[in-house]
C-alpha cells in the first residue's frame, strides 16, 4: 500500500536495488500476490525493482514480469524441493522457451550437494533439522509412488549416511517411476 513512497524514501538514501513482494504482511500467505501493485513500486523510482509472490512457473515469471514491469524476479517457495528452478526461469526468460527438464541422476547429485552444505555450514545437529523442510519438499515434487514413504522417513532420520540413502532412494525412484 505504502510501497512507492518507501520505495522513493530507500532510492534516495542511495539503495542499489528494490525487492518488493506482491502482498501485505497482514495477507501472509492468504491472497495471491499483487504484481500490478509491484508495477506502482517500479513507476515510482529508477532503481532496479526485483518482484517477489507467487511465481511457481514459467508461465508466472514472464507475467509477473509483464504486469509489473519489473527489471527481474525473484523466487522463493517455489525453488523448494527443485532448486534448478531457478535456472530453468532464467533460461525461459531470456530465450523464451523452456530448457529440457533436469535428470532425475542430476536432481539427486543437487539434493545431495544441498543436504551436504546444510551439514558443512550448520553442523550435523543444526543441519539435520534444518534440512528436514528441504528434504520433505524434495520428496513431495518428486512425484513417485514412494514419495509418502519416503518423505515421512527422510524428515525423521537423524544420521546423515541415511538421509543421503534415503534421499538416493528418492531419485532413483523416479529414474524407476518414469522407466515403468
Amino acid at each position: 500500500m505504502n510501497g512507492p513512497e518507501l520505495a522513493r524514501r530507500a532510492e534516495a538514501e542511495g539503495i542499489a536495488m528494490l525487492t518488493v513482494h506482491g502482498r501485505t504482511r497482514r495477507q501472509f500467505y492468504a491472497a495471491r500476490a499483487d504484481w500490478r501493485a509491484i508495477g506502482k513500486v517500479k513507476q515510482a523510482v529508477s532503481t532496479p525493482v526485483v518482484a517477489n509472490g507467487d511465481c511457481s512457473s514459467l508461465s508466472d515469471a514472464q507475467a509477473m514480469l509483464a504486469q509489473s514491469g519489473a527489471d527481474a524476479v525473484m523466487i522463493g517457495r517455489a525453488a523448494m524441493g527443485q532448486p534448478w528452478f531457478v535456472g530453468d526461469a532464467s533460461h525461459y526468460l531470456c530465450h523464451g522457451k523452456a530448457r529440457p527438464g533436469l535428470p532425475p541422476g542430476e536432481q539427486k547429485n543437487a539434493a545431495l550437494e544441498h543436504f551436504e552444505t546444510l551439514l558443512e555450514i550448520y553442523g550435523t545437529a543444526l543441519g539435520l533439522r534444518h534440512a528436514r523442510k528441504h528434504l520433505a519438499a524434495y520428496a513431495e515434487r518428486a512425484g513417485t509412488r514412494k514419495c509418502a514413504e519416503l518423505r515421512a522417513r527422510l524428515v525423521r532420520l537423524v544420521c546423515p549416511k541415511e538421509v543421503k540413502s534415503a534421499l538416493c532412494e528418492l531419485f532413483d525412484s523416479i529414474f524407476t517411476d518414469q522407466a515403468a
